[in-house]
Parts: C-alpha cells; structure tokens; sequence
C-alpha cells in the first residue's frame, strides 16, 4: 500500500495517496511489532549475556501501564476520524491570494 501510495501520488498527480500510504504505514507498523513478539525475539541484545536482552515482554510496562494504554488505544479511530472531518472542511473551498495577504502574519 505504501509502494502503491508513492505511485499515484508521484506519477497520477492524486491527492488520495495519503489514505493509502496511512493504512499501509499502520499494517507496517503492526506487523513489525507482531513479528517481533513471536518467539520471544530479542529487540535489543545484550553483548555480555544473551539471557539478558530485551524482548517485547521484559521491556515493556506494568500491568497498569498496558491497560491505561488499551483503553487509550480504543481512541484512535475516533481521533482519525476528527482528522478526516476537519481535513474535509478545509478542503472545501481553496485559500485565496487575498486571504494570505489580508492576514498580518504571513511572511
């Protein structure tokens, strides 16, 4: 998504590669973490003992502090959302010459 993202956006001239290149940045993400949690895989190792490096679950919070963070997560979408409304508004009508120079802080 991200390949396809670059491609319309660069070469078709569109402006709805942002969408794609969000979900594919997302699906990156995701899966990245997920194969890091497999297998107890080591993120960070330690040179001077192996048993002591860092994976997902020894480097990660308290109990609490995942939890809090779950709950935050649930957030998202609705955050995404905000963004998707006010980016709409925005582009309903283009900014004018006359709107920059009328206002004292542009440069």
């Amino acid at each position: 998504m991200l390949l396809y993202a670059f491609y319309i956006t660069l070469f078709k001239a569109s402006k709805k590669g942002i969408w794609f290149s969000g979900v594919g940045t997302v699906l990156t993400v995701v899966s990245l973490l997920s194969l890091l949690g497999f297998n107890q895989t080591t993120i960070y190792p330690s040179l001077s003992d192996i048993a002591s490096s860092l994976t997902i679950e020894n480097s990660s919070g308290t109990h609490y502090t995942l939890t809090v963070m779950s709950y935050v997560s649930l957030m998202v979408p609705f955050v995404l959302g905000y963004i998707y409304l006010v980016w709409k508004v925005m582009d309903r009508e283009p900014i004018t010459s006359e709107e920059i120079e009328s206002d004292h802080h542009h440069y």
